[in-house]
């Protein structure tokens, strides 16, 4: 005889059963989001790849959320009204909010699908995924989606992620190529020749930004970071890939390392590099080191971005600490007293270092590289670097 079961919460008479019924937890929706639902359905059976992973991943949480990592769930929240746990589902293109009752059973109580969630695969190239990138006769950067979105099986191969707000993924490749080319330096002619793979995310706005500076926190980049997590994951044994963001695909690119770090993914023999991010760098260092990436001393290029260049001060340390980061005392120094040099008038650095900000930023250096000789040696540089200008 079965045990009994737990009596459904009052709410239950406006909810609808859409999967577990004859196993596992009963998953729920409101009546509200019950057409979409159906939707969503009758795009899988159409034969829509994101609508089918979507229904597939919906379904797996009739084995609840223990064990599932925060490839879609991020917990931690509750319901204001009952206090019942509140969780945050993301999937490819959409985006489902789920309460966990007491009788442990799960209603989805918002369902919130991206603008180009039912578009046709593949047309107008807007179709989230990796691209193959080259050159056209023309000289123009063109693209061609790869399904299955898989990197090209060519050891030292480039992929670079973009930023959203591009109207295909020509527009993208055309803006964020030349950011991977910035990050190369001398090393171009492989992405020249032959080209590169770009991850593309198709949307209205930007990512990240000030407002949103943690890249954790961005959910308009989740489904495309699911996605190239993937990606990142299967091309995990081809040799040195580059994995290189631009602008707000720097968002991208750090939620697919969360992903792959709670996975327990390596890629040792791949490194990454962010240029001009619109996210922490910070987060995606951390990240970078548990995941074993080969790093350059170089990580991230924040322009003229202060809130990014403090950010990658704070993990100065850290890289300093890393058996495996090439970045070390000698080269924080140089690189942040050219920094304060560059950002400070000849006449005012000396009054900066000694009340302003700079001082505040030369001391943390020395903090870091250890010690008063260091903060000497840091005095004389910088009195060199003034010397130099004054006499340029």
């Amino acid at each position: 005889m079965s045990a009994p079961t737990s009596p459904l919460p009052l709410s239950a008479q406006n909810t609808s059963l859409i999967a577990g019924r004859n196993a596992g937890k009963p998953i729920r929706c409101t009546t509200e989001y019950q057409e979409s639902f159906e939707k969503l359905q009758r795009a899988a059976n159409r034969g829509h790849h994101w609508a089918r992973m979507a229904i597939k991943e919906l379904n797996a949480l009739t084995t609840g959320m223990l064990g599932k990592n925060n490839v879609y769930v991020r917990p931690g929240e509750r319901q204001l009204s009952t206090g019942n746990e509140k969780y945050y589902v993301f999937l490819p293109g959409l985006k489902a909010t789920v309460v966990r009752w007491p009788n442990d059973q799960f209603c989805i109580t918002q369902l919130v699908m991206d603008d180009n969630y039912y578009q046709i695969d593949g047309q107008g190239g807007e179709q989230m995924g990796m691209y193959r990138v080259s050159k056209s006769r023309s000289g123009n950067w063109q693209s061609k989606y790869v399904d299955g979105g898989n990197v090209k099986p060519q050891s030292g191969r480039v992929v670079t992620v973009s930023d959203a707000k591009f109207r295909n993924a020509d527009d993208a490749a055309a803006a964020s190529v030349p950011g991977a080319l910035d990050a190369l330096g001398n090393n171009t002619f492989a992405v020249r020749s032959s080209g590169c793979d770009l991850h593309f995310t198709p949307g209205r706005q930007r990512l990240g930004g000030l407002s949103c500076y943690n890249p954790l926190t961005v959910d308009r980049s989740r489904a495309s970071a699911l996605y190239l997590a993937k990606s990142m994951e299967k091309a995990k044994n081809i040799e040195h890939i580059s994995w290189i963001s631009d602008f707000g695909g720097s968002a991208v690119l750090t939620q697919a390392m969360q992903i792959l770090v709670d996975k327990g993914v390596t890629l040792e023999g791949h490194t990454v590099y962010l240029h001009r991010p619109r996210t922490s760098p910070a987060k995606a260092l951390r990240l970078a080191h548990k995941l074993r990436l080969e790093l350059n001393k170089e990580f991230a290029d924040t322009g003229a971005n202060l809130v990014g260049a403090l950010s990658q001060f704070s993990v100065a340390g850290q890289r300093i600490n890393s058996k495996l980061d090439p970045y070390d005392r000698d080269y924080h120094a140089r690189k942040w007293l050219k920094r304060i040099v560059a950002v400070s008038t000849p006449v005012g650095v000396a009054g900066a270092v000694a009340v302003g900000p700079t001082g505040a930023m030369l001391g943390g250096i020395a903090t870091v590289i250890g010690g008063a000789g260091a903060a000497f040696a840091l005095g004389q540089s910088v009195t060199k670097d003034v010397r130099h200008k004054l006499h340029r």
